[in-house]
């Protein structure tokens, strides 16, 4: 499945709350706490629901994996500072956040399946005006190095993990029973 579709998902939807908490009149240290808390929650929930969903199709619903770093910090730094120097591209910043916290549940999952003796593919895909790098990352693979899952900043590439079970593809059929 590919699930950068979740990400558009959310988007709209923490640009929002971002919006909420930059209000101009709330303290700076405050705006900043703030947002470290929004992306701290969003990433957590993004990087479960994710890993959950690999883990199922994985057959490994018994493991968990390694979690988010504090990565978020900088991001609410940026986020904070909006208000007073107009950052350009912060949603695009939001995205490639939700992104990569995506990229590393997909590279948990892929990498404890692996040590369950479980042997889940990875397909990798780019559009034709992506940079090399990028390009030299396409395929689909049985035991890719963790390399596969690092994007750039404005990679729009696509990664699919497929296990053993099946959703159809469909982020809806993923709602806990």
């Amino acid at each position: 499945m590919d699930y950068s579709i979740f990400t558009k998902t959310i988007l709209a939807k923490v640009l929002k709350a971002l919006a909420l908490i930059n209000n101009p009149e709330i303290e700076p240290a405050v705006r900043q706490l703030n947002q470290e808390i929004l992306f701290r929650e969003v990433g957590q929930s993004v990087y479960a629901k994710i890993y959950e969903m690999n883990a199922f199709d994985f057959e490994i619903e018994f493991t968990t994996g390694a979690g988010i770093d504090d990565r978020y910090y900088g991001l609410a730094k940026v986020a904070g500072a909006s208000v007073a120097t107009g950052a350009l591209g912060l949603d695009e910043y939001v995205e490639n956040y939700i992104d990569n916290t995506i990229g590393k549940a997909q590279k948990d999952a892929v990498s404890n399946a692996r040590q369950s003796g479980k042997f889940p593919t990875v397909t990798r895909t780019e559009s034709s005006s992506a940079c090399e790098w990028c390009q030299s990352k396409t395929g689909t693979f049985t035991d890719p190095d963790s390399s596969i899952f690092a994007r750039h900043g404005g990679c729009k590439g696509k990664i699919v993990t497929e296990g053993f079970k099946s959703r159809n593809g469909l982020l809806g059929n993923y709602a806990s029973s």
